[in-house]
């Protein structure tokens, strides 16, 4: 119970705070623990929602303020019509006729509802460009303690989780290598967060506004985040990152700004630093703690994860690591066309197992669709292909609009932050095949929060121009009031 009481407390923080960029970073910097939490305490239920809990408390705190003001208006941003659609779409999913029960229906919510209010309260924390360089210098320090705790309990080794509860156990007994959790609820967890924040933290290395530790600590938190990748295994999250950093690169160099490019070689440099610090420090460490440890499956003492990047160079790695999904979506498609009730995909469906298998029906619905590891799959049992089109439309639309801003921004953090945050969500279509990265946090929250960030920059450039025009007129007036 203990456990429960840091969710709760910190909401009723989050509610003093109010809308506030503090606000934003304190919820971040939760998200970035949030795993850790959950597996020290058994998965409490509150700690399990603890996310949840902080993202409703403080939109339905300032939903209430803003009624008292007499503000009812919805605001006024990028596909916010879609969105309250898409919202009540999966609200009547709860009277599905295939629907597993009304509590199983209404868990599911954390998966596909509970974020998206990140979406409008963040938009309003963007006024100038110094506050996007201080948000990303915030989330640039908040990838050290996943990062730093993944490298550190991998030297460690196994002891440094097993001890600490059975769960950690329980979660990474089917897996082949020692892989630590940082600071997430599965092994090599961090390395998510690292293809996450490394785009954003590179921002601040080729643009003139952050101060210069805000620097030193993005150039910091890349070096970890590299590190991250090697002791995690995750080849989709590596993959998605070096996407995401191209594609910023790209975007940046076609608008003539190179320094992108001298970023990249940077962070290359750094990488290969990361890469032969733990093959040469951590790895020993590492392989003799495994030795020692009498709870290590034999499998573990014969293999390593850093090798698992070393596999991205065989072509095998490419064509067996995921099954082709199409079979699956058009199956789905076919016999679930408007879903087969919400919960049977996610953490709903593990939490829940016992209510979807009550009856007879819903368990053969439940056999029926299995399991997949595909995004558009999900989509289509949770919320059918209505619901698949429309957050698909809605994740597209946001890449769409962020790589225009990073085309045409006028100031030059805006249009790094910009091109930074279509990687990242260029990198998430890529993953969903492979996937479900829009179901399950923190990819989701961080989805919100920087769309949310994208239309707050949005607004930020359009006052610059208007102000611009402004001044030209003013200037051409005054030659006019003189003749």
């Amino acid at each position: 119970m203990t456990y429960a009481l840091i969710p709760l407390a910190l909401a009723v923080v989050c509610v003093w705070l109010g809308h506030r960029m503090l606000t934003a970073i304190l919820l971040m910097g939760y998200l970035s623990i949030e795993g850790f939490l959950k597996l020290l305490s058994n998965y409490n239920r509150i700690v399990h929602v603890g996310m949840d809990i902080l993202v409703l408390s403080l939109a339905g705190w300032l939903t209430l303020g803003a009624m008292l003001r007499r503000r009812r208006g919805i605001p006024d941003l990028p596909w916010t019509w879609l969105i309250l659609l898409y919202a009540l779409w999966i609200v009547l999913q709860v009277f599905n006729p295939h629907s597993a029960g009304l509590v199983v229906s209404l868990a599911s919510f954390k998966v596909h509802l509970t974020m998206i209010p990140l979406y409008f309260i963040v938009a309003g924390l963007f006024r100038e460009p110094k506050d996007v360089s201080r948000f990303l210098a915030a989330l640039a320090a908040i990838g050290l303690a996943p990062y730093g705790m993944a490298l550190v309990q991998y030297a460690l080794g196994p002891s440094s989780v097993l001890d600490l509860s059975p769960r950690f156990w329980q979660n990474i007994s089917y897996f082949h290598e020692w892989r630590p959790f940082g600071t997430s609820a599965t092994p090599g967890g961090s390395a998510v967060f690292a293809m996450l924040i490394t785009p954003l933290a590179m921002v601040l290395l080729m643009t003139p506004g952050p101060t210069r530790s805000s620097r030193l600590v993005a150039l910091l938190s890349i070096a970890l985040a590299i590190g991250t990748f090697v002791v995690s295994g995750g080849r989709q999250v590596f993959l998605a990152c070096v996407l995401a950093v191209l594609l910023m690169v790209a975007l940046l160099a076609t608008r003539g700004r190179g320094r992108g490019v001298l970023v990249l070689v940077l962070v290359m440099a750094v990488g290969l630093g990361s890469y032969v610090g733990v093959e040469n420090f951590l790895r020993p460490m590492a392989t003799e703690a495994v030795a020692r440890d009498p709870r290590a499956p034999d499998i573990w003492r014969e293999r390593d994860v850093t090798a698992r990047l070393l596999t991205l160079t065989e072509a095998g790695t490419f064509a067996e690591s995921r099954a082709n999904p199409i079979n699956g979506i058009l199956y789905r498609a076919r016999h679930y066309p408007f879903g087969a009730g919400l919960g049977r995909t996610g953490s709903a469906a593990g939490a829940f197992q016992a209510q979807i298998n009550a009856t007879r029906e819903s368990a053969q619905i439940n056999s029926e669709v299995g399991w997949s590891d595909n995004f558009f799959s999900d989509v289509i049992v949770e919320a059918g292909v209505p619901g698949a089109i429309m957050l698909t439309t809605i994740l597209i639309g946001m890449i769409v609009g962020a790589m225009r801003l990073a085309r045409r921004a006028v100031d030059p953090v805006v249009g790094a932050a910009s091109a930074a945050v279509a990687g990242v969500f260029v990198s998430i279509l890529a993953m969903s095949w492979g996937s479900q990265p829009l179901l399950s946090n923190p990819i989701t929250a961080f989805f919100w929060v920087l769309a949310g960030m994208v239309a707050g920059m949005r607004h930020m450039e359009a006052e610059m121009a208007a102000e611009q025009v402004e001044a030209a007129e003013a200037a051409e007036a005054v030659p006019a009031l003189a003749r």
